[in-house]
């Protein structure tokens, strides 16, 4: 019986998933500035008027805020992940490119949740594409942690698995939007505003213990 060949693991593949990574994340939060609705301002003639206008924006702007700062968090995860790693193979590669793939996808969900604010459906939509990026991310680190396969050098697995944790805040609190879309919609994006705050607080305290440990 042949032995099995081990995947080709590549610096270059890392470095290049990484600036797509920059690229996509970039475009995505400034594609999300298409949401609002500028006709609404048209016709002007008074400061009332445009004041007015302007508060009517403010439910979209909302969502523009929590998407953005999701997008952010996202983007900050996969940054730091990523700088644990000597390379990339095919698998992962793939795993990051659907995961990439649903990050473009979210200015269209953004949109749609702006749009129709009032329907369940567009609520749903959107947490479901932010619970799928979060499956995605999951599968890509755990696939890259498998027995340090694609780690500078071996990791501790309680890190690790503080790492593979954090994953799913962002799929949890998009879980809790749709309950709560469900009974008021109005509140769908509350949990939203939970992902800067318990990043910060998760950060700190990995930075604690790291400091502590020493």
């Amino acid at each position: 019986m042949k032995n099995k060949k081990p995947a080709i693991v590549s610096e270059s593949w890392l470095f290049r998933i990484n600036r797509l990574s920059d690229i996509i994340f970039a475009t995505s939060m400034t594609m999300l500035l298409l949401a609002f609705d500028f006709s609404a301002i048209d016709g002007i003639e008074s400061n009332k008027q445009l004041l007015n206008a302007l508060s009517n924006q403010l439910p979209i702007l909302g969502i523009y805020l929590t998407t953005f700062i999701l997008l952010a968090v996202y983007w900050l995860k996969h940054t730091t992940t990523t700088r644990l790693m000597k390379g990339a193979d095919s698998i992962y590669m793939w795993l990051d490119i659907i995961t990439l793939a649903f990050v473009a996808l979210l200015p269209f969900s953004n949109s749609l949740a702006t749009a129709f604010p009032d329907f369940y459906a567009a609520i749903f939509l959107y947490s479901v594409n932010v619970i799928v990026i979060g499956i995605f991310s999951y599968s890509s680190w755990r696939y890259a942690t498998h027995h340090d396969r694609l780690l500078k050098e071996p990791l501790e697995k309680e890190i690790a698995d503080e790492i593979s944790q954090d994953k799913w805040m962002e799929p949890l609190l998009a879980l809790i939007s749709m309950i709560v879309a469900y009974f008021y919609i109005d509140y769908a994006q509350v949990p939203y505003i939970l992902v800067p705050v318990i990043y910060a607080l998760r950060t700190k305290w990995i930075e604690y213990r790291s400091t502590k440990a020493r």
